[in-house]
């Protein structure tokens, strides 16, 4: 999530900036193919908004930490918001169904159902979560975690997705940091919000190339928007 998209001429999606919409953790097991989460623990969540992934873990007993700035503000707030954001994707879904691959989540009503389960999981989570340090209010690209605190390091929907409200700088600043708190770096999708390749990806992972970064495009077993099949995955060499 992390900050507060636009409705320029045949945009489909009237956001006004980045928004809370949140996923369930089985979501992240598909679309970064977290095949083994418990040992790529501890796990940053970056920009992880209201999403449950953080408190279904927690129920495993796996440990992952969540950050995002929506994290200082009430939970009433944060209802309000979504509540906010449920409208505007809806209409968003709605006028873009042809640009959705809907074999995973059946329908719009279906998503809408598992972002308002993903919700009421993390706002049931958050208050213990606080406290236990889970849920730290923080955003990208200055993070408050120590060098190489995490073994990977996740970033859902928000860098390449809001490629018209991050510009390249903040998208390079940002993927830098990850790398500075986490071994292993892993972003999804790599496309912006009218489904179309990220026109910052390349130069990013050019830069990052050349500073010893080993950067791949890696496939995964999920596709929602069309042709979004591939994370992005970075490691420190």
């Amino acid at each position: 999530m992390m900050m507060a998209s636009e409705f320029k001429a045949g945009r489909e999606f009237d956001l006004g900036g980045v928004v809370p919409w949140g996923r369930r953790l089985r979501e992240y097991a598909a679309f970064f193919a977290l095949d083994d989460l418990a040992g790529l623990a501890p796990v940053l969540d970056a920009g992880g908004g209201p999403s449950s992934f953080a408190a279904e873990a927690a129920e495993m007993g796996i440990a992952v930490t969540a950050c995002d700035p929506i994290y200082q503000f009430a939970q009433s707030d944060i209802r309000r918001r979504f509540e906010e954001t449920a409208e505007a994707m809806r209409t968003g879904m709605r006028r873009a169904s042809y640009r959705f691959n809907w074999s995973y989540y059946g329908s719009e009503e279906a998503v809408h159902r598992l972002r308002r389960e993903a919700l009421e999981l993390f706002l049931g989570d958050l208050e213990t979560g606080k406290t236990e340090g889970r849920y730290v209010p923080a955003s990208l690209p200055a993070l408050p975690f120590a060098d190489g605190a995490f073994r990977l390091a996740l970033s859902s929907h928000l860098l390449f997705l809001y490629g018209d409200d991050l510009d390249f700088a903040f998208h390079l600043a940002a993927l830098r940091e990850l790398l500075r708190v986490a071994d292993e770096v892993r972003i999804f999708p790599l496309v912006n919000l009218d489904g179309l390749p990220s026109s910052h990806l390349p130069g990013a992972m050019s830069i990052l190339r050349g500073e010893g970064v080993r950067a791949e495009l890696v496939s995964v077993p999920f596709e929602f928007q069309k042709g979004a099949t591939r994370m992005l995955k970075l490691r420190k060499n």
